[in-house]
């Protein structure tokens, strides 16, 4: 079901670093054919915790288990290896979304980048990519999902980076609440 409009922002290349706490869509600059847009998504948000504890969410599979799945019936496997496989099953009402891919390349606290195919909505795979930084005290996490074919899989998309992140913000506050009653 593709977003309202005013929840789809389209942008420039020039906007491009007003992404914070997106998620934002923008048409990827290296599209040169208009009937293939190759869209791009990009995110940035700010964590409370440290770099490892943010990676370790993305690439540990029980966590990434317990923040990105949309429902109870969803399921994920996760190999966190450079050439691991990943998959994940996402039920949304009575659709189950099956995305698979590999890992990529990855780098301890620094850098996550899986290839992503969402199966009856996509013929290709797209790429997205996440690092890590330490920000004040925090760890920035920036998301870069590349290579959508269609705006309305750039639209579902959209809708699941935003809602996981979310998701994943409270996975890591009840993990710190959870730490500090057991210190």
């Amino acid at each position: 079901m593709p977003l309202p409009s005013s929840d789809t922002q389209l942008a420039s290349s020039s906007q491009s670093q007003s992404f914070a706490n997106g998620p934002l869509l923008e048409r990827a600059p290296q599209a040169v054919d208009s009937a293939e847009l190759a869209l791009c998504i990009r995110a940035r948000r700010l964590y409370p915790v440290s770099r490892d504890e943010l990676y370790s969410a993305w690439t540990r599979r029980t966590a990434w288990d317990s923040w990105m799945r949309l429902r109870a019936r969803s399921r994920t496997t996760l190999s966190p290896r450079r050439g691991g496989d990943f998959r994940l099953e996402l039920a949304e009402g009575a659709t189950i979304h099956v995305i698979t891919g590999s890992v990529n390349d990855l780098r301890a606290g620094e850098l996550l980048s899986l290839s992503w195919l969402h199966h009856t909505k996509s013929e290709r795979s797209s790429i997205v990519d996440v690092t890590f930084r330490g920000r004040q005290g925090m760890t920035e996490l920036t998301l870069a999902h590349t290579g959508i074919a269609s705006r309305r899989e750039a639209a579902w998309l959209m809708r699941l980076w935003s809602e996981a992140l979310d998701r994943l913000a409270s996975y890591l506050h009840e993990g710190s609440a959870a730490h500090a009653m057991s210190a």
